[in-house]
């Protein structure tokens, strides 16, 4: 890659420094309790209260995926009353809380892209669809990694040097380039929506000169992922 290239400064959502043990490269387990509707690591009366909500039909915006399957806490398939009983003993201390199992994390870099295709969309009608790149995943999910056990910082690598440094070592052509980092779930749409709160962020998705995009994330505990995306010309 060019020398030339022009470097954006790294958007960052989150400022704290980790310093914990890594976990293997590879596949990440999630580590996630019945009951933790949230995702918060503990099981609450907030818990049991989203529960009832959704058993009365009056929670706005809905559970999905692995959200859902923590509020079946009974496994039945359905929150129903019952459910947020269950919650409320359970962050009462009057039920032992049970973990989820068999889950492996995946950053879904399709419908990741898809999400902030929508909103570049819905921000600029004329705005060109990114491409997902699986190079720039590649690239993404190391950066991710190095983040979270090495630097905790978007703008260098472990070396001091730059982070389109990367993409130079792994052969990846352009001359303009960008980073966002953010703290989150396992969940990418909890991911896309921080970055499109973060006005930096919004700058770096927002830019026109960009046609490719890649995503990737790491945990060092299973609970917090720490996201990494990149969009190249």
């Amino acid at each position: 890659m060019s020398r030339k290239i022009k470097v954006i400064t790294a958007a960052i959502v989150v400022t704290v420094l980790i310093w914990l043990g890594a976990m293997p490269f590879g596949a990440i387990e999630i580590i996630r309790c019945y009951g933790d509707i949230d995702n918060d690591a503990y099981v609450t009366t907030m818990d049991a209260r989203i529960a009832l909500m959704v058993s009365a039909g009056i929670y706005e915006t809905g559970l999905y995926g692995l959200d859902y399957e923590a509020a079946d806490i009974d496994g039945d398939g359905n929150v129903t009353t019952v459910d947020a009983r269950l919650i409320l003993r359970t962050a009462a201390g009057q039920i032992e809380k049970k973990y989820m199992e068999g889950y492996e994390f995946d950053t879904q870099p399709e419908e990741f892209t898809e999400l902030i295709n929508d909103y570049r969309f819905e921000q600029d009608r004329k705005s060109i669809r990114l491409t997902m790149s699986p190079e720039l995943c590649e690239a993404a999910e190391l950066a991710a990694q190095e983040y979270a056990t090495k630097t905790g910082s978007a703008l260098v690598r472990e070396d001091g040097s730059y982070y389109f440094k990367l993409l130079e070592e792994m052969g990846i052509e352009c001359t303009l380039a960008d980073k966002m980092i953010t703290s989150a779930s396992f969940g990418y749409a909890q991911a896309a929506d921080k970055l499109f709160d973060d006005a930096q962020s919004q700058k770096a998705i927002m830019n026109k000169d960009f046609r490719k995009i890649g995503v990737g994330a790491y945990s060092t505990d299973g609970r917090t992922f720490y996201w990494c995306v990149i969009v190249t010309d």
